[in-house]
């Protein structure tokens, strides 16, 4: 079984499994590191939305080595040698899965490194959500062995593929509930969040019990089938009685506020500490700007730090901003300018006003803020000329004015106060 086995390794579908799934996991990496750079959990978390993609090529790889022997006819001169009948066909499922996953695994290789050059946190169940990864990926190589036992046909391995595609995609944004939690793939419930150690359990053995039934089906072991039915459809009732995949709770040490110890206070998630230095620069130059100004806030945080329940919008001196696809693998920020626009957010209180809202002067006057917070040349029909040409203490009362108003929704005030005397 060994010599065979080395023989599919080296000469099967195996080695085309292995440089596509390679080929596809760094592809997958690549366009989306915002997701995964810098944080262990969030790379295990992009390999599992990631299995939209490779648990369907598995699937495609599985069917293509299964349908092999049927192609080339040569299923009645395996039947005529002593080794069984399922021997062989476990053999080609055994190497596909382990090139597939060698494939992933080598990729994966190559963004850890990066990630271990920026991560500050190593905690929580990645490894856990990663594992139960891998385990989904055999399973979808079994499924395409029995499609190919089935269907010799070559069309039969991308038309597999693609439904596989199809049916993960459903069955992951659709408002299924629990019942996501038998897919391999998840649609991401943030990087910061645990799933409890028993869900993993269960999907593993969800997995590892189907992975059995599909290949009993392909080999027409009956009984077995119907043993390994029997405790894929047993491990089916714990999951689907488990949590919502939207309410997991947050990992205490993930969330933990780690701030900057001089100038304005900057807090980030401890997950996401490898961005303090970046979101400082950008977020302490307006807290100076604003200092002393009644209304104004005087720090800032990430939001994934706020209590359970806690309303990040509600007026605390707080500004309150998302580092939700920021990433980069080689460090730093992708979008300084989502940054940006979150430390001005504190200036459109007035939009929760149910009187003139859509007034023009209000617009109006809210650009003229913004302008001045972060020292913006002249442009458009906001006068902030006229308004950087006052001292500066004027300028100060000007925002300190602008703030109650929006507080207090006196829109005709706003308006004032967008004409600059």
């Amino acid at each position: 079984m060994r010599r065979q086995l080395r023989i599919e390794l080296l000469r099967g579908t195996a080695p085309a499994a292995a440089l596509v799934m390679f080929g596809a996991s760094v592809w997958m990496l690549a366009v989306h590191q915002d997701d995964w750079a810098g944080r262990w959990a969030g790379l295990a978390s992009w390999v599992r939305q990631s299995m939209l993609i490779l648990a369907a090529l598995m699937v495609a790889a599985g069917a293509w080595q299964a349908g092999r022997e049927r192609r080339r006819q040569i299923g009645d001169l395996l039947a005529s040698t002593a080794r069984p009948a399922w021997q062989p066909m476990l053999v080609a499922w055994l190497a596909v899965s382990l090139a597939g996953t060698a494939g992933l695994l080598a990729a994966l290789a190559g963004a850890a490194v990066l990630v271990g050059r920026l991560a500050t946190y190593a905690g929580g169940d990645w490894w856990w959500t990663l594992a139960v990864g891998v385990l989904a990926l055999w399973t979808a190589s079994a499924l395409g062995v029995l499609v190919g036992r089935l269907i010799s046909l070559r069309v039969a391995a991308p038309i597999a593929g693609l439904a596989t595609y199809l049916g993960l995609a459903v069955a992951t944004y659709a408002p299924l509930g629990t019942i996501t939690w038998l897919s391999p793939v998840h649609a991401g419930w943030g990087v910061e969040r645990l799933v409890p150690d028993g869900t993993h359990l269960r999907q593993a053995a969800w997995f590892v019990a189907l992975t059995a039934l599909l290949l009993a089906v392909a080999a027409r072991r009956i009984r077995v089938a119907l043993v390994c039915g029997v405790l894929a459809a047993a491990s089916v009732v714990p999951i689907v009685t488990g949590p919502l995949p939207w309410r997991l709770p947050a990992d205490p040490a993930a969330v933990e506020p780690v701030c900057t110890v001089e100038g304005p206070q900057v807090c980030v998630a401890r997950i996401n500490a490898y961005l303090l230095d970046d979101v400082a620069a950008v977020v302490q130059p307006v807290l100076r700007r604003v200092d002393g100004i009644p209304g104004a806030p005087s720090r800032a945080a990430d939001e994934v730090t706020a209590p359970p329940g806690y309303s990040t919008v509600d007026d605390d001196g707080t500004i309150w901003f998302s580092l939700l696809g920021q990433s980069k693998a080689l460090g730093g920020l992708e979008r300084l300018d989502w940054l940006r626009a979150s430390t001005d957010s504190f200036l459109a209180r007035w939009v929760e006003c149910k009187n003139g809202r859509h007034e023009q002067g209000v617009f109006h006057a809210n650009m003229l803020a913004r302008s001045w917070l972060h020292e913006e040349p002249p442009h458009g029909r906001v006068p902030i000329d006229r308004l950087l040409a006052l001292p500066m203490p004027q300028q100060r009362a000007w925002l300190a004015d602008y703030l109650a108003a929006a507080r207090a929704c006196d829109t005709t005030r706003l308006i004032e106060l967008a004409r600059v005397p």
